[in-house]
């Protein structure tokens, strides 16, 4: 009797995990599949890519499969981030999403690899350029030429007579960033000669991602009586220590409106920066809604679906036409 009672119980049980087995595993579809899913950043280093990260795996975790972060650790540079793409490989991740750097660079040498191998891969915040866009199956992330159109037409708006614009950009080679250069030269319209507005010569100046050479270029334009305009594509000045105290110095000036300062980018150290009255504009990133959707769709690709070629993710508009108050 007390037999068949143990074997009765075992029964039971054993039937009771089977169940949990066809509800966790055929119940709720993508859950508990175990793939493997790569954050390919710009720099490891940099907050916004491990906003982007952390968003990615929350969401991949959330469906029992992992998202690793890479890219290197420190300054940004191409040949690093290709050897991360080498490197990461040899896990055999299931997808990968990438922030590129140097498109050609990465076709030319990571990515024959990656090609062979049928990895599934988007791209987030910074695409390919268009001759190498068939490497990824879509791009996630802010329309760069708007934001850039967005960072002149605030301008405008602010200082509507005209002026010496210079544009202010991290690298070279980078196609976000070349992209929101593209639309602030597009919204100026330079090359018009009815056009009131002149750009810099030296533009667009390069800081390499060095937030301290970032500050001390745009003291040399906040020194410079011809430059009327200051659009940096990027955060680099606003997240270096230096940048408070230097723009302090000029507040009368630019609440004039005799210079007008506008950043790409809203992380909250540049919206405390902005609440203190030390920029005119700052337009923000969705650097989260960017992580979502590429372990979306890279879930996605991975069950041999499609994505959107473009997936669009918002931006937000900080502005402001006065930078001086005066003590009470």
């Amino acid at each position: 009797m007390m037999t068949n009672t143990i074997l009765n119980w075992r029964l039971a049980l054993t039937a009771a995990l089977l169940v949990i087995g066809v509800v966790l595993g055929f119940g709720a579809p993508g859950l508990g599949k175990g793939r493997l899913f790569v954050i390919v950043a710009k720099s490891e280093s940099d907050m916004n890519f491990v906003r982007v990260f952390n968003a990615a795996k929350a969401e991949a975790e959330a469906r029992g499969d992992r998202m690793i972060l890479a890219g290197g650790k420190g300054k940004a540079h191409f040949r690093i981030q290709d050897e991360e793409v080498r490197n990461v490989l040899a896990q055999k991740p299931n997808g990968l999403a990438i922030s590129v750097l140097h498109s050609q660079f990465l076709a030319d040498n990571s990515f024959k690899l990656v090609r062979d191998a049928g990895i599934p891969v988007v791209t987030f915040d910074s695409d390919f350029t268009e001759g190498y866009q068939s490497l990824r199956a879509g791009y996630i992330g802010t329309d760069n030429v708007e934001l850039g159109r967005e960072l002149a037409r605030q301008a405008q708006r602010l200082r509507p007579g005209g002026g010496v614009v210079a544009i202010m950009t991290g690298g070279l080679n980078d196609t976000n960033l070349n992209d929101r250069i593209r639309g602030v030269i597009e919204r100026f319209n330079f090359d018009d000669p009815k056009s009131d507005w002149t750009l810099l010569p030296r533009s667009p100046i390069p800081c390499r991602d060095n937030y301290d050479e970032a500050v001390r270029q745009l003291e040399a334009l906040l020194d410079d009586d011809s430059v009327n305009v200051i659009i940096s594509v990027g955060w680099w000045a606003q997240m270096a220590e230096g940048y408070e105290s230097l723009v302090g110095h000029y507040r009368r000036s630019l609440s004039r409106a005799d210079k007008i300062l506008a950043f790409a980018g809203a992380h909250p150290t540049q919206r405390k920066i902005f609440a203190k009255r030390l920029s005119h504009v700052n337009i923000g990133l969705d650097f989260e809604a960017m992580g979502r959707l590429a372990y979306k769709n890279l879930s996605e690709l991975a069950d041999g679906g499609t994505v959107p070629s473009v997936t669009y993710t918002p931006m937000r508009i900080y502005s402001q036409d006065c930078l001086y108050a005066p003590e009470r």
